[in-house]
């Protein structure tokens, strides 16, 4: 699993080659998911193993891809801290 995200009042989750509608809660996952798992946005939690690169943009805004897919997701600022932190973790995740 990549990431879990919500668009309009569904929750995704995404691999690196399919998209699954779930049927819980983004907070209620957020609860339950192991320590893998890091909320990066009011609507997005990701597998920090699966994160291949976390580029700045030019209106800091943060793109995260992730290993062997196409798919990209963007971060909120409030929530860099905690990523960076996991990220760091992540060798012994």
């Amino acid at each position: 699993m990549l990431f879990f995200e919500t668009e309009s009042n569904f929750l995704s989750a995404h691999t690196a080659d399919d998209v699954f509608q779930v049927k819980a809660k983004l907070f209620e996952l957020e609860n339950t998911l192991p320590q893998k798992f890091v909320r990066v946005s009011k609507s997005a939690i990701v597998n920090v193993k699966h994160i291949y690169s976390v580029e700045k943009g030019l209106a800091s805004a943060t793109l995260i891809s992730f290993a062997g897919t196409d798919k990209q997701l963007y971060a909120g600022r409030s929530y860099l801290k905690v990523l960076k932190l996991r990220l760091g973790e992540r060798r012994y995740l």
